[in-house]
This record gives C-alpha cells, structure tokens and sequence, in this order.
C-alpha cells in the first residue's frame, strides 16, 4: 500500500501538469471552404467553363421546351372557344411534352451531376494535398471544412480561414506541372 500511494500521486501530478500544458497552447485550427478552393482554381474555373460549354446548349433547349408547355397550358387555360376535339387533343400534346420535357430533364441533371462529380473527384485528390500541405506547414492541428452542413461547425475560437492560402499554393503546385 506504501508503494501504491507515491505512484498514485505521481501519476494525479503527471495528469495534473499534462492538463495544465494542453490548455495554455490550444491547438491551432483551421477552416477551409473545399467547395470555394475548387471553384476559385484555375482549374476550377477551366472545369466550370467546360460544363457551361457542354450543359448550356441542353438547358437553353430544356427552356425552350418549357416555354412552349407553358403556352400550350395557357391556351388551354384561357382559349374558352376551342372544341372538346382541339381541347382533347392539345391536352395530350400538353401531357406527351411534359413526360418528354421530365424525362429530358432528369437525364441531363444525372448527367451534369456525374460531369460535375467528376471534376471534383479530379481537383479534390489534388486539392486535398495541398490543404494537408498548407495547414502542416502552417502548423495547424484540425482542419474542418465548412462548405457543406453534413458536420456544420459551430464554434471555432482564434480558428484562421486558409481557404484563399490553398487556392494559391494549388494554383501555383499545379502551373508548375
């Protein structure tokens, strides 16, 4: 029992003293925007000219489609004079275009949501080295990001945004390739 009581108190001693040393050094913490870093890179931005080129014309036609639903709709709203045959028949036009337009409109979403995610995945393994690069070098301990609300942060004291350090040092790791 003599022998249990001093290292008992060394040990509240050790503890005492780590927890003493861990609270006056927090750890420095850093916030990073990976959605925003993405968007701000040179790549980032050739990837998003990429899509507009490609998706732009679909959504311009998926518009047009629209618009004329959208009349066909209207006629049938506010033409009292035509006949149950040309009402009948403009009702089936209206509902043939809206499968077609809902059926055009889900295939060209899938399609931008696998062309965007495969930018992501593209530009993310680059980007996330870089911020593993920056916040190690920078001596940060906890990196969050915070563009998405899955794990939103609530609170973050003396926490530095780096999101604009990243973007340099990407832009700069990946002209330099």
């Amino acid at each position: 029992m003599k022998l249990f009581l001093p290292v008992l108190s060394m040990l509240a001693a050790g503890v005492c003293g780590w927890g003493q040393t861990a609270a006056k050094t927090p750890p420095k913490v850093a916030l990073v925007n990976i959605q925003d870093a993405i968007i701000g890179t040179a790549d980032g931005q050739a990837a998003a000219k990429r899509l507009e080129e490609e998706f732009g014309p679909r959504k311009a036609k998926l518009d047009q489609e629209k618009q004329s639903i959208d009349a066909i709709q209207k006629r049938l709203d506010d033409d009292k004079t035509l006949s149950d045959d040309d009402r009948q028949k403009l009702s089936k036009d209206l509902a043939d275009k809206t499968v077609l337009f809902n059926v055009e409109t889900d295939q060209d979403d899938s399609d931008l949501e696998q062309a965007q995610n495969k930018v992501l995945r593209e530009i993310g393994k680059k980007m996330v080295a870089v911020i593993v690069e920056v916040s190690s070098a920078s001596g940060y301990a906890m990196v969050f990001d915070v563009s998405t609300s899955r794990a939103p942060l609530l609170y973050a004291e003396n926490a530095t945004d780096i999101t604009s350090d990243v973007i340099r040092v990407y832009d700069i790791r990946t002209a330099a390739r």
